[in-house]
């Protein structure tokens, strides 16, 4: 079960970084604020680094390159001019699709047999997303705008693209790993603010300066350890499955700490997206089944 509850901690990270973006974004450009989280993430790592062992690994030079690109400045791209077209809830719904595009690549690019209950766990969790997203804008709304759509799935596949490369990483640990992803996505991210937005000219308060701290610390240093770590031993596939569970910890946190409503679909995805979890392991699924 530590696997499960390291997926846990990984998508309670990811899902309640909207409280701390929220205090920031009308005040900070949104290439500022990536390549600030990848700076910081970057300079975290690399604190925790210097307690690691010395060894230089050079055999994964390329796929650090592929996996900035992939993972940290190709999506940002993507999902910033995505959102400006389609709402939250149908954006949440279209980035879902990454554990969906994870096994799709794998078996069409590296000819892995998917298993029934790998299939089973994807479709059930993606339906549950759909139904998480539905209450406030409708499924109907995910035609509304082409190229919205198009860019958040675009988004989704290239987090799929360096999921795999993340898998296919060799030797090291998992903090050196993100580090180096992370400082290259800063060397592109940074010259891209600087170049579209004013980040030296920001006007911004100690709280905002702290949430920054925190979403660049947590939400793109430690967090990204912690997923390098979840690939390494239970491959990405699994690890893709944060993706569902995020838009659920948003749920829920904004029923506790914001007081918002919530509603029968919001209580009927969670429940599939649980179901899809515990198909996601075999095993556990048929102990589980026959305790019942």
């Amino acid at each position: 079960m530590k696997k499960y509850s390291l997926l846990l901690i990984i998508s309670f990270i990811w899902g309640s970084q909207f409280f701390f973006m929220e205090l920031v974004t009308n005040d900070v450009g949104s290439i500022s604020l990536s390549a600030l989280k990848a700076l910081i993430g970057a300079i975290c790592l690399s604190v925790i680094g210097l307690f690691q062992s010395k060894k230089n690994y050079t055999t994964n030079t390329k796929k650090y390159y592929w996996i900035a690109l992939f993972e940290v400045v190709l999506p940002f791209i993507l999902i910033a001019q995505g959102q400006k077209y389609v709402s939250s809830s149908i954006a949440s719904m279209l980035i879902a699709m990454v554990p969906v595009f994870t096994l799709v690549f794998f078996v069409l690019l590296f000819k892995k047999k998917a298993k029934k209950f790998e299939i089973v766990s994807i479709v059930l969790g993606f339906l549950g997303i759909v139904i998480l997203s539905c209450p406030t804008q409708g499924i109907m709304n995910v035609s509304g705008n082409i190229l919205g759509n198009v860019l958040l799935i675009l988004a989704a596949i290239s987090f799929a693209l360096s999921l795999i490369l993340m898998e296919k990483l060799e030797d090291g640990f998992p903090v050196v790993h993100m580090r180096n992803v992370l400082w290259i996505a800063s060397i592109v991210l940074i010259p891209l603010a600087l170049l579209f937005e004013k980040p030296l000219q920001m006007d911004i308060n100690h709280t905002q300066i702290f949430s920054i701290i925190i979403l660049g610390m947590f939400h793109a240093g430690i967090v990204y350890m912690l997923y390098n770590l979840l690939i390494q031993r239970e491959g990405a596939l699994f690890a893709s499955f944060s993706n569902y569970i995020v838009p659920v910890i948003g749920v829920i946190l904004g029923f506790v700490v914001l007081k918002e409503p919530l509603f029968l679909q919001h209580k009927i995805g969670m429940v599939i997206i649980l179901f899809a979890l515990l198909f996601s392991n075999e095993d556990i699924f048929r102990k589980w089944v026959h305790k019942l």
